[in-house]
This record gives C-alpha cells, structure tokens and sequence, in this order.
C-alpha cells in the first residue's frame, strides 16, 4: 500500500465524477434509437438509446412523459433531451430526458402503429365499448378551433338540417404545442357539463403534423372514458386518426359529423307520420278488444243479476210454448188428415145418413126394439116409425110381401 497516495471509497470516486459530468451536461440534445423499452408501473420510462457504436441509459419520469404526443417503441429513432446524470448506486451514468420527439415523418409512423397496437390490445378499438348516438339529441358539443372553416361547417349543416338542436362549442387548440391536452380538457369539461347528447370533436384537413393532437394518447384515453358519445370527423375522408378508431362514431369529414349527428327535419317529419300510423293501428286494435271485453262483461254481468235472469228464461219461455203450439197445430193438422178417411166411412155407415137416403126404422112399442121382420108384430099392432124428419106412430094391417133374406 502506497501511503504517499490519497485513498477514496468508491462512493467518493464515483461523487466526484457525478459533479464532473452533471456540472459540464445541461440541456443536451442526443439522437439514437430506443431499445430495451420499459413503461413502468410506477409511471416512469427506462430504455436505450443506442447507434451504430454506443448506447446509454436513459430514464424518463412520469412528470415529463404525460405530455408526451406518441408512444415510444424500441426500433424508433427519436431526439431526446435532457440532463447527464449518474447513478450511483450502480455505478453508471444515464439521460435523464425532459423533451422526447420522434426525429422525421418516418418515426411519427411507427409512433403512430405503436400507439394504435397497445390500444388494440387494450380494447379500446373494440365496438362493444362504443356508445350508440341519441336518434333525437337535443344539444351537440363541438370541440375544434373556433377560427376553422370545420367549425362553420358543422354549424351551418346544423342549422339548416336541424334547427331545432342547440350548439354549444367549446374552442380548442387542434395543432402544435399543447394541442392535445386541450383536446383531452375539452372532452373532460363537456362530460362535466352533462348537457349535450352528443360530441363532435375535429379538424379540417392538413398534414400528418398538423392532424397529430389526435394521434396522441391523451386524447385517445379522454374518448374512451368518456360517458357522451363522440364523433371523430380528422381531416378528409382518406384521413384515419387514432381518435377515429376509438371514437364511438368516425365521420370522414366535419361537415358529415353534422349530417351525421341527427336526423334532419324532413327525416323527423317521415319518422313521425310512421309512428303515428303505428300508434292508430295499435289503438284500434286495443279499443277493439277492450270493446269485445266489455261486450263480454256486460253479458256475464247481466246474467247475474235476478231480474235479467227471469226475463231471459220468460223469453226462452215464450220461445218453447211457441214451439209447443206450433207442433200441437202441426200433429192435430196430421190427424185430421188421417182421420178424415175414416170419418168419411163412419158417416156413411151412420144409420141418420141412412135416414136422409129416404129409409126409415120401425121400431116395436114399448120394446123399441127394431123391428126386423114383419112377423116381429101382430095385425092391428101400433109401432114406431123413425125418419129422418121425425118419428110417429103406425098400426100393421097384413103382410104384404116376405122378402127372402140372401144366404
């Protein structure tokens, strides 16, 4: 061991090069690619940043990486800005970024992808989680510039198709700086506000740039917490945002979220002759069934009552002696005409119609016994005389003529 030599712990050593380096590396801006990416659960970043030749530590906390407009991914080429520092505990030097931005068009694409696939594999894409827009919203929320040409768009489509919905806008930054947050803010304050039945949020078009607040995950989790359905309408038709994909509807333009966003006045007006033809038919059928029921009612209820019940039996009453007449009349009206033949016969063997031929009887005094023969008297006997006009008394003088009875 050499005395003559100042001996220092580590801890020192590695002290005095942390004064060194963090005293000489302020503000510094480093360009490289992200590898060993880590988005940890407490919210902070730890990955490399490497070229061709060397690569160092970086580390961003959660207080600077909120704001950040993409997602990072290893394989992107970034510029990132910050401090050197030294970790002592390890013995190693790091970044420790403040800014991070994706270095070209190139990287906003793959921060773009990157983005759009965690989303995917949260869900958030997923048309289960989308809201269904009002049919008949009474207000409609507007988050764009209040400078835009998209902002007079969507009033006038409104206010032409549906006068009758109120607007309320509420003005925001829709590019550069800040931009995104003032998106996210607006989509917050209106689901605070729990007075519009629908939010269009957009821009006209522009560059990929320009379009970029609405590729940022703020806004992207801002749309998918919120309780009010939200049209996306980012750019032209061939413009697709991230914002598109997890807003529960995406228009192609601002000027179709208005057409969109409610029926117009003619549609109402067809809706509601519709419904109005619906509504009498299913009217009449139920006034027709109640009246059926009542009829019923009134039936089954009229039977309970003494009074209705004797009068229905007098009517049935009435109805059965009627039946009874007509079929003694029609019976009686049988047997006339079956007895007439043998009345016929019994009045022409009846010994009175004998008489009215001009026969008359002689019948014995006092025997009245009819008097068959002349033998049945003596000479100068009295016997009755019976014809048909009357009767009177006679005497037998002498046989005349014995007629022979045919054997």
């Amino acid at each position: 061991m050499n005395d003559s030599n100042q001996t220092i712990t580590v801890s020192e050593l590695t002290g005095q090069i942390k004064n060194l380096l963090e005293g000489h590396f302020e503000n510094i801006w480093v360009s490289g690619e992200i590898s060993n990416f880590k988005h940890h659960y407490s919210g902070h970043m730890y990955f490399t940043l490497k070229d061709d030749n060397a690569e160092i530590k970086v580390v961003m906390f959660k207080g600077f990486n909120q704001y950040l407009r993409f997602k990072p991914e290893d394989g992107m080429q970034v510029l990132a800005s910050g401090r050197l520092s030294v970790y002592e505990q390890r013995g190693q030097y790091q970044l420790i970024l403040k800014q991070l931005e994706p270095s070209g068009i190139g990287t906003l694409y793959l921060a773009f992808e990157a983005l759009k696939k965690q989303l995917a594999e949260e869900g958030l894409f997923d048309s289960e989680r989308k809201l269904e827009l009002p049919k008949y919203p009474k207000a409609i929320g507007v988050v764009t510039s209040k400078s835009g040409a998209a902002v007079q768009d969507i009033f006038q489509i409104l206010e032409r198709r549906s006068p009758f919905i109120e607007i309320i806008l509420r003005p925001a930054k829709v590019q550069g700086d800040g931009a995104a947050n003032d998106i996210a803010e607006a989509i917050q304050e209106f689901n605070e506000y729990q007075k519009v039945d629908a939010i269009i949020i957009g821009r006209g078009g522009g560059s990929l740039e320009d379009l970029w607040p609405f590729n940022e995950e703020i806004v992207a989790r801002a749309i998918s917490k919120s309780t009010i359905p939200i049209i996306s309408a980012v750019g032209h038709e061939t413009d697709y945002s991230i914002s598109d994909m997890v807003a529960d509807l995406r228009a192609p333009t601002p000027s179709a979220a208005a057409e969109l966003v409610c029926p117009s006045v003619s549609e109402i007006a067809d809706n509601l002759s519709g419904y109005q033809n619906i509504i009498e038919s299913i009217l009449l059928n139920v006034l027709e069934r109640n009246w059926q029921k009542i009829d019923e009612l009134n039936n089954r209820h009229s039977k309970q009552e003494p009074q209705k019940i004797i009068d229905l039996q007098c009517t049935e009453l009435r109805k059965l002696t009627d039946r009874f007449t007509l079929s003694v009349y029609h019976n009686q009206q049988l047997l006339n005409m079956s007895l007439k033949p043998l009345t016929e016969k019994l009045l022409a063997l009846n010994p009175k119609a004998i008489l009215e031929r001009g026969y008359s009887v002689a019948f014995q005094l006092p025997t009245k016994k009819i008097i068959k023969s002349s033998k049945d008297i003596d000479a100068n006997q009295e016997f009755e005389l019976l014809t048909s006009k009357g009767s009177f008394s006679a005497k037998k003088i002498k046989d005349i003529k014995s007629v022979k009875s045919k054997q």
